[in-house]
């Protein structure tokens, strides 16, 4: 009976409820005057029901009988959710600010989220996901994400490097507040030079990008978003630990000074003091390392105009190679085996925004300047180089008879002054590049259902010419569930040899350029689908994609045709990358999220007249992920387990019997797990990595003579160390 009358009370309140439509009008506020905004997104929260307001400001749609939160969204102006209780004529007011044009996938606040409004396949990683893991640094920050995989560069350095789409980490655009970065001789290295705390979330965006954002970007982006000063942290302060020795400390405080300057400060140290060699192999599994990292940024902000810039600087020194390794003195006065980096970073940017009177209109300019400083050596390999880069970026954004056609135009230079130096020789290292290049870009966005992007960008190199850059992006609502994406477009680099294969250095390999490298180009081509499938009250996300990579000309990193030797030449063949993912989440019950996916990649190249397999890539990545949260989040539990399938690796024949090894990787299983106990300021952790402690058998070939033929660190497919147990303490103060 209970249960009839609540369907009768249910039933009234619907029919009550269901009085007309809703209208309204939605301006801002311009010297005491109340200026409509044409084009508004008006939309019912957590559907695609919705209208956009035409040329006086005004909207009207159905009343949703199920639900109450109207939301105002408006491309350079903050969301407005206003609840609606009846259906009086609205009145909104929309203030300028940076728009939230995300809509999570899950019922509940969700740790990741793709964008239904944004034509671009954006996977967003909050800081909440990133919580899920000890995440001390980027490359660590991707353990819980199935898009993209992290891997060891060799057996001596501890260098994390990752992959995208298939393809090395070299093809994805890294960035920092949509300004390009770890480009070139720090794409090696730069992963681990950002600390997980300071980051407020993670976008990952497959195939090409934006033509805004640049050409390099072939595979897609990985944007980084750190804590700035006016977000609602006003410090943190981080300690961590584990078994192998490792510590870590971060400390970020924001300060007001006044209602328009904002600024913030964050230091990071870390240090590993611990000398291991698990495998007993005579080389430390992990090198000895300390660095430091300093970021100092500011903002300003007025009602038409903002202004955010800063500095940051980062030390780091790593020592490795045979226990008793003596680092005092030099490599050519004693037997043994060393590795030794060293490296320098100073970054200054600006991004500055000017908002004119007209609606949606902006000029924003981008500037950064880079200066990176690597020295070191591995065995008897000297490799050094000194990097200068500057990025500028001037756009201006506004529409065309309405919001409904945007576009944005504008100028940008990249400057590039690599000076490297190779064993005493300077051939084929370093390149002095300047390239100066113009874009458009224009958006249709008619409704909510749909929307159109298409971008060309024309740019001179003075090393390779000129050069177009077209790209194209399309995303569709079948429904109120299902959300459909399209992408192609085209994407260039200039490829830096021994910078970015700098892994190969721990070997006994012979570097041997059989040609001048030419500008790599390659052609993108992506199709995706966001499904939510109603199942009772919960829903099941269902993440469908498809991309494919196809080069036009590539660096070829050939290991097969001489074990002693490393060839590099141009691409003389087809080269591409097949990637097929699929991935489902859903909250299985009350606060118990699971997440499962599983890639399939085909990628293949042609390596002196034949087709292969790229080495060092999985057969398939295969993710089951699962999070519980008890009551008001006091406690945490995380469990992931990846599954990586074999690799066909560079061949050995050549090699004595008792270091020749097989043509393919093992098939391996990984297993995390965290523990997390929440306070209000503070959360205590407790976690393992690699907990099954699975290892790659005899990771370095022929380590008792590592001046020998056959030394080689380089051949890593899977874990060097077993597993390893963690604490970290988190702090963090909200603004008042």
């Amino acid at each position: 009976m209970k249960t009839f009358y609540t369907i009768v009370f249910s039933m009234l309140f619907c029919i009550s409820a269901h009085a007309g439509d809703i209208k309204g009008k939605v301006f801002e506020k311009k010297d005491k005057k109340e200026l409509p905004l044409i084009g508004v997104n008006v939309y019912w929260s957590g559907t695609t029901i919705g209208t956009i307001t035409d040329a006086n400001g005004i909207f009207e749609l159905p009343n949703n009988n199920n639900n109450q939160l109207l939301v105002f969204s408006y491309v350079g102006y903050k969301n407005d959710t206003v609840k609606i209780n009846d259906t009086t004529p609205l009145k909104v007011m929309m203030i300028q600010g940076e728009a939230i044009d995300e809509v999570i996938v899950a019922r509940r606040t969700a740790s990741t989220s793709i964008s239904k409004l944004n034509p671009l396949y954006v996977q967003k990683v909050s800081g909440k996901e990133l919580e899920r893991c000890a995440c001390c640094n980027l490359s660590e920050s991707f353990e819980t994400n199935a898009s993209v995989d992290v891997s060891f560069a060799d057996a001596v350095s501890g260098v994390k490097q990752i992959q995208l789409l298939g393809l090395s980490g070299r093809y994805s655009q890294i960035a920092i507040a949509n300004i390009p970065t770890l480009r070139g001789a720090e794409s090696a290295f730069g992963m681990e030079y950002i600390p997980g705390t300071w980051m407020e979330s993670i976008q990952i965006s497959k195939g090409s990008a934006a033509v805004k954002n640049g050409y390099e970007s072939m595979t897609g982006q990985i944007n980084i978003q750190l804590k700035e000063p006016s977000t609602s942290e006003r410090m943190h302060f981080y300690l961590y630990g584990n078994q192998d020795g490792k510590t870590e400390s971060t400390f970020g405080y924001a300060f007001d000074l006044n209602e328009k300057w904002t600024t913030s400060i964050m230091l990071q140290a870390s240090a590993n003091y611990r000398e291991m060699d698990m495998n007993h192999d005579g080389f430390l599994d992990k090198p000895i390392a300390n660095m430091g990292t300093f970021i100092n940024q500011w903002n300003y902000k007025t009602d038409n105009y903002t202004s955010k810039f800063g500095f940051s600087f980062i030390r780091e020194n790593r020592e490795g190679g045979q226990k008793g390794f003596n680092h005092d003195i030099s490599q050519t006065q004693q037997s043994l085996y060393g590795i030794n980096i060293d490296v320098e970073r100073f970054n200054v940017f600006a991004k500055n925004g000017f908002i004119f009177k007209r609606p949606s209109t902006s000029l924003g300019t981008i500037l950064s300047f880079n200066y990176f400083d690597r020295n070191s050596f591995y065995g008897h390999n000297t490799f050094n180089v000194t990097q200068k880069n500057f990025y500028a970026n001037i756009i201006y954004q506004s529409y065309i008879g309405d919001t409904r056609h945007t576009y944005n135009a504008g100028f940008s230079l990249v400057h590039d002054d690599n000076d490297a130096i190779f064993n005493g020789n300077t051939d084929h290292v370093g390149f002095i590049e300047t390239t100066p290049g113009i874009f458009a870009e224009y958006n249709y966005i008619p409704n909510e259902d749909f929307t159109f992007m298409a971008g060309i960008r024309y740019d001179h190199s003075s090393l390779h010419n000129g050069f177009i850059t077209p790209r194209v992006h399309a995303k569709y609502n079948a429904g109120e569930h299902i959300t459909l994406r399209a992408s192609a477009g085209k994407g260039y680099r200039t490829p830096d040899a021994i910078s970015e294969n700098s892994n190969f250095l721990a070997s006994s390999k012979s570097f041997v350029f059989d040609e001048n490298i030419k500008q790599e180009a390659a052609w993108n081509y992506g199709i995706a689908m966001v499904n939510q499938i109603p199942i009772g009250a919960k829903k099941l996300n269902v993440n469908l994609e498809f991309y494919r990579t196809d080069f036009e000309n590539q660096l070829v990193v050939d290991l097969d045709r001489n074990n002693n030797e490393v060839h590099f030449y141009n691409l003389d063949g087809d080269s591409y990358s097949n990637i097929f993912q699929i991935e489902t989440s859903m909250e299985i019950f009350k606060r118990f999220d699971v997440t499962a996916a599983y890639r399939i990649n085909d990628v293949r190249s042609t390596y002196f007249g034949k087709q292969n397999d790229v080495p060092f890539v999985n057969k398939y990545k295969g993710l089951l992920s699962g999070s519980y949260r008890t009551n008001l989040d006091k406690w945490q539990f995380d469990l992931t387990a990846q599954f990586n399938g074999k690799q066909r690796l560079p061949s050995t024949g050549n090699n004595s019997p008792q270091n020749t090894r097989a043509n393919e990787s093992d098939s391996y299983m990984v297993l995390m797990a965290q523990i997390t106990k929440n306070y209000r300021n503070w959360s205590f952790y407790l976690g393992g990595e690699n907990i099954g402690e699975y290892t790659q058998d005899n990771a370095i070939i022929d380590p008792e003579n590592p001046f020998g033929d056959e030394f080689d660190a380089s051949r890593v497919w899977g874990p060097l160390y077993g597993g390893m147990i963690y604490v970290g303490i988190k702090y963090n103060l909200a603004r008042d």
